[in-house]
């Protein structure tokens, strides 16, 4: 059993992370810490998890082989920094951070040290996306055009749905593009390639402090244009995937095979040369959660997990950015 340490319990991913990883088997949390005392004996009560009010003094401890944090985005980088100077792998919660300067700072302490990072870019485990990919990929739906993935759901609109710091810029280091946003700008290339530029506009239509809805555009260096569209100010919907080639296209309508739909269209799949659903049965299952793949990771004699290490968080750090700067400027921002 691999031995954790709980950083915060800020992100409203916690709990569904520890039933992850303890669903697993191969993991639990011996200690944990919170910026927030009273939130975090909460927790800590809660699940039965020992509290330390001293970040310094969980990773002094030579049990701990690594960290799980989930502390507010603008700590991440005095977080991270710390526990990769302590010894600790690392396991961070999307996304990673806002710039490119504070990515450097923590991918610095993480060579230096030499501890194993996963960032959860949870999405990339769904299967349907996957199978989405390897179509892309493959050429089977020729060359790639244009992609559009929508993300959105009425967090602004419900206030039971989130907790209000979750609109607190000073926590959160943005609005809905860094969170719910994030997602479209990292599985955008997996179907697309490399960026090249970014354009955004941004919107705020109830007063939070943050962006509640914006349009990323991303220009790919094969010549596709990816559009990433997220919102706090949507009813709740389905997220939605529309990758379009030259020799056909895929459309996806939910994650899960409980709800989702996928229409293909393709002259290179027999029986699909005219759009039609995909049976739910030759949909790939979704892989293991990233919170699994850390605790399989710091076990295993390889250094990263490609599809969410260092690389990935530090293409997405920097579409993060540019899609602000862009915001900000009114003007197209080069990758």
């Amino acid at each position: 059993m691999i031995k954790l340490a709980l950083l915060s319990t800020w992100h409203v991913h916690t709990d569904w992370f520890l039933g992850k990883l303890r669903d697993s088997g191969l993991a639990d949390f011996v200690i944990m810490w919170d910026e927030d005392p009273i939130r975090g004996k909460r927790f800590a009560e809660e699940h039965g998890i020992p509290f330390e009010e001293t970040l310094e003094k969980v990773l002094s401890r030579q049990d701990v082989e690594g960290v799980v944090v989930e502390c507010p985005t603008t700590r991440h980088t005095e977080v991270i920094c710390k526990a990769a100077n302590a010894g600790k792998h690392i396991f961070s919660d999307k996304a990673l951070t806002l710039t490119m300067a504070e990515y450097e700072k923590m991918e610095t302490a993480i060579k230096e040290n030499k501890v194993k990072f996963l960032l959860s870019l949870e999405s990339k485990s769904i299967g349907i996306y996957q199978y989405a990919a390897e179509l892309a990929n493959t050429r089977k739906l020729g060359r790639i055009t244009s992609a559009y993935f929508r993300r959105a759901h009425q967090a602004l609109l419900d206030p039971h749905m989130l907790p209000k710091y979750w609109f607190d810029t000073t926590q959160s280091g943005g609005g809905v593009t860094l969170d719910l946003g994030c997602h479209g700008l990292y599985l955008l290339p997996m179907f697309c390639g490399k960026p090249k530029k970014v354009t955004s506009r941004m919107g705020n239509l109830y007063g939070s402090k943050g962006d509640e809805l914006s349009s990323t555009v991303i220009e790919f260096e094969n010549g596709a244009i990816g559009t990433a569209f997220t919102s706090y100010v949507s009813y709740r919907q389905d997220n939605l995937l529309e990758i379009m080639g030259t020799e056909g296209s895929i459309i996806v309508v939910g994650t899960e095979k409980s709800n989702f739909t996928v229409l293909l269209q393709s002259k290179n799949i027999p029986g699909y040369e005219n759009m039609r659903q995909i049976p739910h049965e030759d949909i790939p299952e979704d892989r293991e959660f990233p919170i699994v793949d850390f605790v399989r990771l710091i076990r295993s004699e390889k250094d990263e997990a490609p599809e969410y290490g260092l690389k990935e968080a530090k293409n997405l750090t920097r579409l993060i950015e540019c899609a602000y700067e862009s915001a900000r400027r009114g003007k197209t921002v080069l990758f």
